[in-house]
């Protein structure tokens, strides 16, 4: 595994996670375990064992002081604005191949959770495997529980070896008709966006899918290093068009497979009613967690930071305290928290955000 280098991602903000996660401590710092583990150490520690490198940590600059606190041992690659994983992906890649080397790339999100770590191992070694014998860009690919649409799709193709398949097709987030279908095909997988490729792999597919960001990308690789560093990241990443790797390149491009992963207990944390997943709940489905009672009431998730909330006679609704605010939905609409915080942008409510 001497040639291998952990990418942890965590430039989000995590917007679904409003009022709790803000721009100065966002979803990936936070921690959902009474261990007090945050979701970037998790990260981190569960994939240690896969290289003897320091991880290579891409966050936004203004969680720099941050990041250090929670991954001492990272390497660190601040980004001056957020510009979606395209951006992301392939500031770290240059950065690789500024040092001279050309690892297989194992990317992750730093905010996803799973219960099971050591088929998490089987399933990226698998990827590894086929990423050093095959000049492919690998998704680890998580077999649908139930019709999710706020997770795209991938529809395997032909085999690969033991360890998995060509990608037929990507396709985007569908409706609730389609996702069933999805669940019911062998061949359906969600897109985890966990990643394994080659730096140049990767590279190669940027400058031909994404070339104006691939130019950008060249600009920040030949300064890395120099006096100039920091401005031409800033001026680079200013220019940079805001665009997912997946939409970018991986949809587009003919060197795309999959690996099913083992079963290991996968939870993007997407959304409040994911985080409730991990805790322990009531005789009645409620998770409380703070200073909370729920009277007659069903299905429901409290957080409270300080205040005193009681539930009475209601079913299935999310009522989260950050001291400052307060959130009140549905549990069926907890995808769209992010709408409040795109109304606070639009506001210019920056001391809410």
């Amino acid at each position: 595994m001497n040639d291998v280098q952990v990418v942890i991602m965590a430039g989000g903000q995590g917007s679904r996670f409003w009022p709790i996660s803000r721009m100065e401590k966002p979803k990936q710092f936070l921690s959902i375990s009474s261990s007090g583990e945050s979701l970037i150490q998790a990260t981190a520690r569960r994939v240690a064992s896969l290289s003897p490198r320091a991880p290579l940590v891409v966050t936004n600059v203004l969680h720099e002081k941050l990041a250090r606190e929670h991954l001492p041992e990272a390497s660190l690659l601040l980004e001056p604005l957020g510009k979606n994983t395209a951006a992301s992906i392939g500031f770290a890649a240059v950065a690789l191949r500024k040092q001279g080397i050309d690892p297989i790339m194992v990317v992750l999100p730093a905010d996803h959770s799973v219960t099971d770590e050591g088929k998490l191992l089987e399933s990226l070694q698998a990827g590894i495997s086929l990423a050093s014998k095959h000049e492919v860009m690998v998704t680890i690919g998580i077999k649908p529980t139930y019709p999710n649409t706020g997770y795209g799709y991938i529809k395997k193709g032909v085999p690969l070896g033991s360890d998995g398949f060509m990608v037929r097709r990507f396709f985007e987030k569908p409706n609730v008709e389609r996702a069933i279908e999805y669940c019911k095909s062998p061949d359906f997988f969600w897109n985890s966006g966990m990643f394994v490729w080659r730096a140049s792999v990767i590279l190669e597919a940027i400058e031909e899918y994404m070339p104006q960001l691939y130019e950008q990308l060249l600009t920040i690789e030949l300064a890395l290093g120099t006096a100039l560093e920091k401005s031409t990241i800033e001026k680079a990443f200013q220019e940079m068009e805001s665009t997912s790797i997946d939409f970018g390149v991986l949809e587009l491009a003919r060197n795309c497979a999959v690996v099913p992963a083992f079963d290991f207990g996968w939870n993007d944390v997407g959304s409040w009613d994911a985080w409730a997943e991990h805790f322990k709940k009531d005789q009645k489905e409620n998770l409380l967690h703070g200073d909370a009672v729920a009277i007659d009431s069903s299905g429901s998730v409290v957080y409270s930071t300080g205040k005193f909330i009681a539930l009475v006679g209601v079913e299935d609704i999310v009522v989260i305290d950050s001291g400052d605010a307060v959130l009140i939905c549905p549990r069926s609409r907890v995808q769209d928290v992010k709408k409040v915080v795109e109304h606070l942008k639009a506001e210019e409510r920056t001391e809410l955000i």
